[in-house]
């Protein structure tokens, strides 16, 4: 949990229409959101802020979620920060690989909105 006891989740998906409804949905429930519309720029956010917990895309354009995991997992600062792939793609290959690159969840798109908070309430 971050100092100021406001938990603050990243955001990162290349739909800006998901990141919009994320975010609104996400501060109803109390939370600090920050968004990311790329992966590198994700990839600075965890940098500086120290998120609680980070909401990841798969498919996007230049870096992908898995690549993101792939670096997120050399960084220091990612230590405890726990990964749900919210993803249009949820094969089981997907799903296996995300678990592999440790991620702890693995939600499909569209986003069952009331199951995303709760597995964001046990995750963090």
């Amino acid at each position: 949990m971050s100092n100021n006891g406001t938990q603050k989740i990243l955001v990162i998906d290349d739909s800006a229409t998901n990141v919009v409804l994320l975010d609104a949905i996400l501060r109803k429930e109390g939370y600090e959101v920050i968004t990311s519309l790329t992966a590198k720029e994700g990839l600075k956010y965890v940098s500086s802020i120290n998120p609680d917990l980070i909401l990841l895309d798969l498919l996007m354009p230049e870096v992908s979620g898995f690549d993101f995991m792939k670096t997120f997992n050399k960084m220091e600062k990612k230590k405890d920060v726990p990964v749900i792939i919210v993803s249009a793609v949820g094969t089981s290959e997907n799903k296996q690989l995300s678990k592999e690159l440790g991620a702890v969840n693995f939600i499909n798109k569209p986003v069952d909105i009331p199951a995303l908070i709760n597995l964001i309430k046990t995750t963090i």
